[in-house]
């Protein structure tokens, strides 16, 4: 979908405000350079991106769909709006620049938050338990 994004910063004028990293190896490189995560989904399951942000002490707001809500504590970690509509994420957004003296802290809590839902090496922990319930002839 790039090139479809990239003509619509040309459709309206947003050049000067919008870019493309294209893939970056190191995620603590994007969160250096930004300072929240704004996640408008209609629908998600639990997206990694909120766990990779958080993780780098960046605090979100996302729409109150899917999983967000799981690891996304209102006004605590991040904002989440009530719905995925403009209007929604508009309030939200407001609530975000209200309590920009607050962000850095937020996402202080958002990094110990979800380093108490997710485990360093999920991975390891998912083969574990999936080595419980397999049998080996």
């Amino acid at each position: 979908m790039r090139d479809r994004l990239e003509r619509m910063v040309l459709r309206f004028a947003l050049q000067d405000r919008v870019g493309f990293a294209g893939f970056v190896e190191v995620v603590e490189k994007i969160w250096a350079e930004n300072h929240v995560l704004v996640m408008s989904s209609r629908y998600e399951g639990l997206p990694l991106t909120i766990v990779e942000a958080m993780l780098c002490a960046r605090p979100i707001v996302a729409t109150d769909v899917g999983g967000n809500a799981e690891i996304v504590e209102d006004g605590v970690t991040g904002f989440l709006a009530d719905s995925p509509t403009v209007s929604s994420m508009t309030k939200t957004l407001e609530r975000l620049w209200n309590r920009r003296s607050d962000l850095e802290e937020m996402g202080k809590a958002a990094a110990k938050s979800i380093r108490e839902h997710v485990p360093p090496n999920p991975v390891r922990v998912l083969s574990e338990k999936l080595k419980r319930h397999i049998y080996i002839a």
